[in-house]
């Protein structure tokens, strides 16, 4: 007998590697808080795309908006605007300050 292996997508895998970083994802933050990126996520073509629009670790921000039904998270960092996709904020490790 063989063992049977079940497969896994790469979003579930990093979402598991992300809840061991410190702080909670950043779709987990209420409307209007205060923030600090703690973590971004393993992907470095995610980490280069979140740098240009501002989104470091140890950056603070605010969140502005949450659209409802599982729409993107609107960010002010920086003086500046950021919609975030809930995809891309799972992997966003935050901390509420």
């Amino acid at each position: 007998m063989g063992i049977l292996i079940e497969p896994v997508s790469w979003d579930l895998m990093a979402t598991k590697v992300a809840a061991r970083k410190p702080g909670v994802s950043l779709d987990r933050v209420a409307n209007d808080t205060a923030i600090e990126i703690v973590a971004l996520p393993n992907d470095i073509e995610q980490v280069r795309m979140l740098e240009q629009l501002g989104i470091r670790e140890h950056e603070r921000g605010h969140v502005r908006a949450i659209a409802p039904l599982g729409g993107p998270i609107l960010l002010e960092i920086g003086g500046s605007a950021v919609a975030i996709a809930r995809g891309v904020a799972k992997r966003i490790r935050v901390r509420p300050i």
